[in-house]
């Protein structure tokens, strides 16, 4: 029995030792399969010898054609960027000076370039990371056709987000000193994680470091030298209705505040969803570019007063007037974003305080509730006379401090000083007029302060007479005027104001459209604000639908100034309506009109002078008509815009917004086309000429 059992021991340990020789590479010998098994990733770099692996095309146009590669080295997904046109040298030179620029910058908002080289066929190619995600021109076009996920997923702040992270780009770029020269949307990648990138540098320039007037130290600077593509002068470079207009010029010198006119240009498109030039043809935006006929952003759609006074500062045609450094621009959006009123909108009393409840409701509903408790206590003070009394005044007491430290912490709104109430300001922001009688009431409870300076108050008796008069109060304005103790010889408000004053007490339906109209041409173009305010407000009376002929005259010096086609005075209105059975048409054909809303943050029923006519129809035959949302609340049911024939879709699609009955046209687009833009709308095409 033990000789059995020494046996099985001895045939045991055998196979242990050779099954610990089989799990042990050390002790034995292995094939090659097992090697690579063991090894995979030393074998496969010694096996392939193909750097990458070409997957699929993912773009192709403008001058590169792009592939997803696998870099066989790393394991990863990558881009490769090959030249469309690469038949000469300096072809291919100019496509690695690209990649060449684009390498030496890094920074998490520009793309990344890992390799660049020449394939056996002598085509240049470089290596960039691969990034997902959509363009910016792909997001807006998504948000402009109503995609509810892209609207859930990109409201405005998210949207002036993206613009500063490319701001943030810029910036770096600029302090290496190379500008970009081509920002357009379809340049800029969102990705799904938040990510942002800056992309094509196809048209950027090697400049000084620190050009943009930011000090750099670092060594690491791209060679002027080896990497500026040399275009001759007068050669147009870049994306029109994005490009600057030193850029359209094609002889003026670029500069860092070439950028900075191209990212305002970019702000514009994604907030108001076109771009800020839009002409039917390439050579009428170039001078549209160079003559700065921009569309106020606020016309096409509700934009704070803030980000349309950055938009104008940035898009400025003299680039001494825009931001000095991207920084600075970027800085302007973030106080947008954390509340604050920006310094290019150069805000005013009432904006400031509209800001100060926005980031502090807290403080001010302390304050509301305090001096309701005193009222509150005041009220039952006939019955419990000497118990209200005092209640009154510890409520009192507790408001007054409220207010104080409130009015301490905001530094009395900066003392209530350095202009903040000045009479220019009030005549330049339109936003003031609104709500007149509730400001001047705010107004005339700051005039009770007893710390005010003798200029503060005048300051604050002129706005509120200039807010008596755009509501033809102008008794009070006269009131208010004379003790402001300002010169009023030259005050053309004030002479108005006497010259009305008696009429304005014999009617009771005064005042009519004529005197309106008169009051409109004795003021100077300076003071058009004031001159849509009192059209703002006369629209609301009742007395300005009773004469729709004398409505019109004045409606067409308000359309004259409205498109700065300088002063009318003397000149015998042109504009004629017609009675038909449907109800009054209007014929604007080759009248050069494009602008028909009063330049107020309000509803566009109430700004558009075209409403209170009435209108059934309006005619643009032959006219200059670039912007259907300018008829957005004219409330005219029949349109005709032949000899009109370069509105693209979008332009259409905005024509939903009018409620349309009828359009007569000759469009080139073909009737099929046309109803599936507009299915409610019954188009009629119009005679050959």
């Amino acid at each position: 029995m033990s000789e059995d059992f020494s046996k099985l021991s001895v045939e045991y340990q055998q196979k242990w030792r050779a099954l610990g020789d089989f799990l042990d590479p050390e002790n034995r010998e292995l094939d090659d399969d097992e090697r690579t098994a063991l090894n995979p990733i030393l074998h496969s770099l010694r096996r392939d010898t193909e750097h990458y692996e070409i997957l699929e095309e993912i773009a192709s146009g403008g001058e590169k054609q792009i592939h997803r590669v696998r870099d066989r080295m790393t394991d990863r997904i990558v881009a490769m960027a090959r030249p469309l046109v690469h038949a000469t040298d300096d072809e291919k030179e100019r496509f690695l000076r690209e990649a060449r620029i684009t390498a030496c910058l890094q920074h998490p908002n520009i793309i990344s370039i890992y390799d660049l080289g020449i394939d056996e066929d002598e085509v240049p190619f470089f290596v960039m990371e691969f990034v997902q995600g959509d363009t910016l021109q792909d997001i807006v076009t998504k948000l402009d056709a109503g995609d509810d996920a892209y609207i859930a997923r990109y409201p405005r702040p998210r949207l002036i987000q993206i613009i500063t992270k490319v701001g943030d780009a810029l910036a770096y770029a600029h302090a290496k000193g190379v500008a970009h020269l081509d920002l357009k949307p379809a340049n800029i990648q969102v990705g799904p994680f938040g990510e942002v990138h800056l992309c094509d540098w196809g048209l950027a320039r090697v400049f000084t470091p620190g050009f943009d007037q930011t000090d750099t130290s670092t060594d690491e600077l791209p060679n002027s030298d080896l990497h500026n593509d040399i275009a001759p002068r007068g050669y147009l470079r870049g994306t029109l209705g994005f490009l600057a207009p030193e850029q359209a010029d094609g002889h003026a010198a670029v500069t860092a505040l070439t950028d900075v006119y191209s990212l305002g240009a970019l702000l514009y498109y994604t907030l108001t969803r076109r771009a800020p030039i839009a002409s039917a043809s390439d050579e009428q935006m170039r001078q549209h570019t160079l003559q700065g006929q921009i569309t106020p952003a606020g016309q096409i759609t509700a934009i704070p007063s803030g980000l349309q006074a950055v938009i104008r500062r940035a898009l400025n045609l003299a680039p001494a007037d825009r931001y000095p450094t991207i920084g600075e621009f970027n800085r302007e959006l973030e106080r947008h974003l954390l509340g604050f009123p920006t310094s290019a909108q150069k805000a005013g009393f009432f904006v400031r305080l509209e800001h100060h409840f926005r980031r502090r409701p807290a403080l001010f509903l302390i304050s509301g509730l305090s001096l309701g408790l005193l009222s509150l206590a005041l009220a039952f003070s006939s019955v419990r006379i000497d118990q209200a009394r005092r209640e009154a005044v510890a409520s009192r007491d507790v408001a007054e401090e409220n207010l104080r430290l409130y009015l301490q912490e905001n530094a009395r709104f900066e003392a209530l000083g350095a202009n903040i109430l000045s009479a220019a300001d009030e005549l330049e922001n339109p936003q003031n007029y609104l709500d007149a009688a509730g400001k001047s009431r705010l107004l005339e409870f700051q005039l009770q302060q007893p710390d005010l300076t003798s200029a503060e108050r005048a300051d604050i008796a002129e706005r509120i007479a200039i807010l008596s008069f755009v509501r033809f109060q102008f008794d009070d304005a006269i009131t208010s005027f004379e003790r402001s103790g300002s010169d009023l010889a030259e005050n053309p408000f004030y002479a108005i104001a006497l010259k009305y004053h008696d009429e304005m007490h014999q009617d009771p339906a005064w005042p009519q459209a004529d005197v309106l109209r008169d009051i409109v041409i004795s003021l100077p173009n300076r003071y058009d604000t004031v001159n849509f305010a009192l059209a703002f407000y006369y629209f609301q009376m009742p007395q300005s639908r009773e004469d729709p002929d004398a409505l019109l005259a004045l409606i067409e010096v308000l359309l004259d100034r409205l498109n700065h086609k300088g002063r009318i005075n003397e000149r015998t209105p042109e504009l004629r309506l017609d009675r038909q059975p449907e109800g009054l048409t209007l014929d604007l054909s080759r009248q050069n009109y494009s602008i028909f809303n009063l330049p107020l943050p309000v509803i566009k029923r109430h700004s558009n002078v075209l409403y209170p006519l009435g209108l059934h129809s309006l005619s643009f035959s032959h006219g200059v008509l670039t912007d259907m949302i300018q008829l957005q609340g004219s409330d005219i049911k029949e349109l005709n815009i032949a000899g009109l024939t370069h509105f693209p879709d979008a332009q259409l699609r905005l024509l939903q917004r009018l409620q349309l009955t009828r359009i007569i046209h000759n469009l080139p687009q073909t009737d099929e086309e046309l109803k599936q833009l507009l299915p409610n709308v019954e188009f009629v095409r119009a005679p050959s000429p």
